[in-house]
């Protein structure tokens, strides 16, 4: 994943100047700047990656299933011309 660019210098001056003293604000800066360095974040980059990726799969699967649809047509069309083949034979085997 991509990483995400953090001032934590800006964010403590913004803290600061909502009225936090500056101990305070460098704590919450560090705190915060743990829990994103742990915690995996998907970014917009991610997301459109994920989803270029999920259009392929699924172009590949609805080109796989095409090709299975024309064997199955493939297959049932030969079973039914051999049935009918098979039917004319034996009606002129033993008549009709």
């Amino acid at each position: 994943m991509t990483a995400i660019t953090f001032d934590t210098l800006q964010f403590v001056k913004n803290l600061q100047s909502k009225g936090f003293k500056p101990e305070q604000a460098e704590g919450i800066s560090d705190a915060l700047k743990d829990v994103m360095t742990v915690a995996e974040v998907a970014t917009t980059h991610d997301l459109k990656e994920l989803e270029k990726s999920i259009k392929q799969d699924l172009n590949q699967l609805e080109i796989k299933l095409a090709e299975t649809k024309a064997e199955i047509i493939k297959w049932n069309t030969g079973a039914i011309i051999g049935s009918v083949a098979l039917a004319v034979i034996l009606i002129k085997m033993f008549g009709a």
